[in-house]
């Protein structure tokens, strides 16, 4: 019995029933709706930061990537999608203030995954692409970056959807949701764990 309750998960958050984190959200209005392409592995892991978003925005839509991604995935829409992408082609986000609404696309998965995603996508390629730049680094402290600036997808949506709709705080919330199951995981591996394979100095 023991074994068979550790293994029920919330139909809601997808979380083991003893770290639910449901009654921590509250969903947020957006007027720019987000988008999330997952890549199909990242549904599996114990804290992708994507479900967050799809459970605490108003317009978030989360779905699984085929290969490769393609229009289908998603409902139509009277303009393009702004992928939210770095590149050096990428426009500064800033330049999307100016602009109609339209949704914004958000590729999730492990870098090396969303650039595959993205390399084997016709479709992804074509779009308009835009690209953050982080004031703070990541709060996302148990998966390695390629780079400092890197952020996790619930913190490039957050930063997006808090520069768009003039509003840095407003989505906030969501971060802490997020900040509570780091420190819940970091608490089960232990800190000579963490501090081995995931602490930076």
């Amino acid at each position: 019995m023991g074994s068979t309750a550790k293994r029920k998960r919330c139909a809601r958050c997808e979380r083991p029933l003893a770290q639910c984190y449901c009654g921590q959200i509250t969903t947020l209005p957006n007027r720019w709706p987000v988008w999330i392409c997952q890549h199909p592995t990242e549904g599996r892991h114990a804290l992708g930061t994507a479900r967050i978003a799809a459970l605490g925005l108003e317009q978030c839509l989360l779905s699984p990537c085929p290969e490769p991604a393609n229009p289908a995935m998603f409902p139509a829409s009277p303009g393009l999608p702004a992928l939210i992408y770095p590149g050096e082609d990428a426009l500064p986000i800033e330049a999307l203030q100016t602009q109609p609404v339209r949704p914004l696309l958000f590729l999730d998965g492990t870098w090396r995954k969303a650039h595959r995603m993205l390399m084997e996508s016709p479709w992804l390629q074509s779009l308009p692409r835009y690209r953050l730049q982080p004031s703070m680094p990541s709060r996302y402290r148990i998966r390695r970056a390629p780079q400092p600036d890197a952020l996790s997808t619930l913190e490039a949506i957050v930063s997006t959807l808090g520069t768009l709709e003039g509003d840095e705080q407003r989505f906030a919330p969501l971060l802490s949701v997020m900040d509570h199951l780091l420190e819940e995981q970091i608490a089960r591996m232990g800190e000579a764990v963490y501090r081995r394979n995931y602490r930076r100095e």
